[in-house]
């Protein structure tokens, strides 16, 4: 499935797709605006968009952990949503690392040798350390313990 308007709203679709180094003052801030971005309308297309993303995870030649904590971001968005958990920042921003990933716009593409997936490592280990607490806890609570 592409990622469309049905499936991503328009205002965080563009914002994914931003290029200009005057728009990004830090990763951290650039995740942050965009996990703000993320809707209930947005997590409901990234659902339908769980299919293409876990083929794009396992499809990872190199990078075993980006792989790795990938993973753990989808598992929790999954989980989350099974329970109905509040749109949190933890949650939106998960998601937002998550369509980062999957939206092929990167300030360095994947297809770039060796550092290709550099900015989406990036972008989801500023979520993990963002949100270490709350998705420690999550882990926690289904009595899984969370590698880092």
């Amino acid at each position: 499935m592409k990622i469309t308007e049905t499936t991503i709203p328009t205002d965080l679709d563009r914002y994914l797709a931003t290029n200009s180094a005057a728009d990004i003052t830090s990763t951290a801030s650039y995740v942050e605006r965009g996990g703000a971005l993320v809707t209930p309308h947005s997590l409901t297309g990234l659902r339908k968009l769980r299919q293409p993303l876990q083929a794009k995870i396992s499809a990872l030649k190199q990078g075993a952990v980006l792989r790795e904590r990938l993973e753990i971001l989808a598992l929790y968005l999954d989980e989350c949503a099974a329970e109905r958990a509040t749109l949190s920042p933890a949650i939106r921003e998960a998601a937002f690392a998550l369509l980062y990933f999957l939206k092929g716009f990167d300030r360095i593409p994947d297809s770039v040798p060796e550092i290709g997936l550099l900015d989406d490592a990036l972008v989801v280990q500023v979520v993990l350390d963002r949100h270490a607490a709350a998705l420690r806890a999550h882990w926690q609570r289904r009595r899984r313990l969370m590698d880092n």
